[in-house]
């Protein structure tokens, strides 16, 4: 039984990653542990880079590398001829380690260092998305330093609420993301940017959100963002040649569907900016998107172990597992839902509704409030799917739990991409006292010993 691409149950192995047994995974491996099928994610990006073909061909796919980013994924970013979004720093750092030419680079961020902004000029990433204009004085001042001229992308605030959680919707109003556009500060900075002599705008961007599943809010975005650059071409002489829309593109968790939407959604999305353009007598620009969340999360599986089980007063059946919130914070952040299966073939057993938990001291580590599953046993080991975007980017070390490690499965082989964290791993940072500190705020009080 296929549960997502390249995932499948079979009833004499149990459940397959890329054609590998997943309790051999968690035997060779441990748990938790995060399982990608490569299969999978290049299925997903050709997906992507083709659905334009002979309908928009002046187009790039930007991989936005905080919903998962390794050197190894950076690598298989830059094998499928696609770009890559990094949003600090330390994602510049490992694009960069991995090779990654830094001219297919978009470096974003609401709030980047000066250092940050030094490193993204020398390196010749090819666009800033530049937030604020006090920071694109600050990449003015750094490219001229430097005695480049770096390109960049206003990122603009459209005002538009797509109906998503809160917490990922990123083009409203008041958003801490971008220019705004509904006071004027956007044609300003376009204006200053031209007038800068070591900035190329290349073009204009948007990002409205997360977990979006109708198309029209991507198409009202669209028409604002086309519309302002007919306003910049009439009142400033310029016509801008590139247009970024950002990601945001929805993913079932819980639910699987044979479409998964991305071949629909671009194409009326290109086709609007088409239309859009026409309306407005512009030619048609680049048009760049940045799907992060669609391109992985379905890719990959968590794998945990079942350490207790109990059955509450109320009759409600708990799993609890050696991860949690720690390992994917997402339900208790986003109140997102997942399901999950058994790694071990089940046949006709009679399934049951359990509650599946973490281990850490929180009432609220919940990962699954209703999971339909056999009679579970300690030792049983469970599967999450739908587990590749935001979980492995946004662990914690919450309770001083070591992270999971990351696994790969190509060609029906796996291997480790990032090792398990070790208990020595946790305190490696810590560094002694001076001697002289060590009994610090004790005068008067009774000798406790050596430590």
């Amino acid at each position: 039984m296929r549960i997502r691409p390249h995932i499948e149950l079979d009833p004499v192995r149990g459940l397959l990653i890329g054609g590998v047994t997943a309790v051999k995974l968690a035997e060779k491996h441990g748990t938790p542990l995060y399982v990608y099928s490569e299969d999978a994610i290049r299925d997903l990006m050709r997906e992507y880079t083709s659905a334009l073909a002979g309908v928009y061909p002046q187009h790039a796919i930007v991989y936005a590398g905080k919903a998962y980013l390794t050197m190894r994924m950076a690598e298989i970013v830059h094998q499928e001829g696609l770009w890559l979004d990094v949003s600090s720093g330390g994602e510049l750092f490992i694009a960069l380690r991995a090779g990654f030419p830094p001219g297919r680079i978009v470096f974003h961020g609401n709030n980047k260092s000066i250092d940050e902004i030094a490193m993204a000029v020398s390196s010749g990433v090819g666009r800033i998305a530049i937030d604020n204009v006090t920071e694109l004085e600050r990449v003015q001042r750094e490219a001229a330093s430097k005695g480049v001229v770096q390109g960049v992308f206003l990122r603009l605030t459209p005002g538009i609420d797509p109906e998503t959680h809160e917490y990922l919707a990123t083009g409203v109003i008041d958003s801490k993301f971008g220019i705004p556009m509904h006071s004027g500060e956007h044609l300003t900075a376009v204006g200053m940017t031209l007038d800068s002599p070591n900035l190329a705008l290349k073009g204009i961007h948007c990002h409205i959100g997360s977990q979006i599943f109708d198309d029209s809010p991507f198409h009202l975005a669209a028409n604002i963002m086309v519309d302002f650059a007919a306003e910049v071409r009439d009142k400033l002489g310029y016509v801008i040649p590139e247009l970024d829309l950002g990601g945001g593109l929805g993913v079932r968790y819980r639910e699987a569907g044979e479409d998964s939407g991305i071949r629909r959604h671009l194409r009326n999305t290109a086709q609007q900016v088409a239309e859009r353009c026409l309306r407005n007598g512009l030619p048609t620009p680049k048009l760049f998107f940045e799907p992060g969340r669609s391109l992985v999360a379905a890719a990959a599986v968590t794998l945990y172990t079942v350490g207790t089980v109990k059955t509450l007063p109320n009759g409600c059946l708990i799993a609890a597992v050696d991860g949690g919130m720690s390992d994917n914070p997402r339900p208790v952040l986003y109140g997102a839902e997942y399901e999950a299966i058994p790694a071990r073939p089940y046949g006709d057993r009679e399934l049951y509704d359990f509650r599946v938990v973490g281990k850490h001291c929180e009432e609220g580590d919940t990962l699954i409030r209703s999971a339909k599953l056999p009679m579970l046993s300690p030792g049983d080991v469970i599967a999450v799917p739908v587990s590749g975007a935001y979980q492995y980017a946004m662990r914690s070390n919450y309770n001083h739990l070591p992270h999971p490690a990351v696994v790969h499965v190509a060609d029906r082989q796996s291997f480790v991409v990032v090792e398990r964290q070790t208990l020595a791993d946790l305190i490696a940072k810590e560094r002694p006292v001076p001697p002289s500190l060590r009994n610090a705020g004790r005068e008067g009080l009774p000798d406790v010993g050596a430590v």
